[in-house]
């Protein structure tokens, strides 16, 4: 099996960690649809949890309204775009020799922070979770920010 080389980590890194940063400008989440009370004994209806997460799984990717990751987050926002800006300096600085040293552990570093925040502030969102609810923004930022840390773990550990 082949695997992908130095710059290519190298690349795949610092594009995710551009990648977080634009994910938030995007819509992060948005007002949950208020809980209908639905007639149960009507035939040929499917009513329940698994309706539920089917609707939702649609407005999560489909929907393109809500509030972005900078307004929602906070200072949070601010911490994301900071441990994704200094991962995707130590992947730079991953390319030239005299600065590998310190450039590999603020890649591997600013990426585990930067996957850190995003999946934490996917898990717990800014207010009660009957309220809100998550759009695409979050999910690409944690898909980002888990490229940035398994690609920048590769290249620190690299020799």
């Amino acid at each position: 099996m082949r695997t992908l080389g130095f710059r290519t980590h190298v690349l795949f890194a610092l594009a995710a960690a551009i990648g977080v940063i634009a994910t938030l400008e995007r819509p992060w989440y948005a007002p949950a649809p208020p809980r209908s009370r639905q007639d149960l004994n009507s035939i040929g209806d499917l009513h329940g949890p698994v309706d539920s997460l089917t609707q939702a799984f649609s407005r999560w990717i489909g929907e393109t309204t809500g509030t972005t990751g900078w307004d929602a987050l906070g200072p949070w926002g601010q911490a994301l775009a900071a441990a994704a800006a200094i991962a995707a300096l130590g992947a730079l600085g991953c390319l030239v020799p005299s600065l590998q040293g310190a450039a590999r552990e603020a890649l591997r570093y600013g990426g585990l922070a930067c996957f850190g925040i995003a999946a934490w502030r996917v898990a717990d969102t800014p207010g009660p979770n009957d309220v809100l609810e998550l759009r695409y923004g979050a999910f690409v930022a944690v898909a980002a920010a888990l490229i940035v840390f398994t690609s920048g773990s590769a290249v620190a550990g690299a020799p």
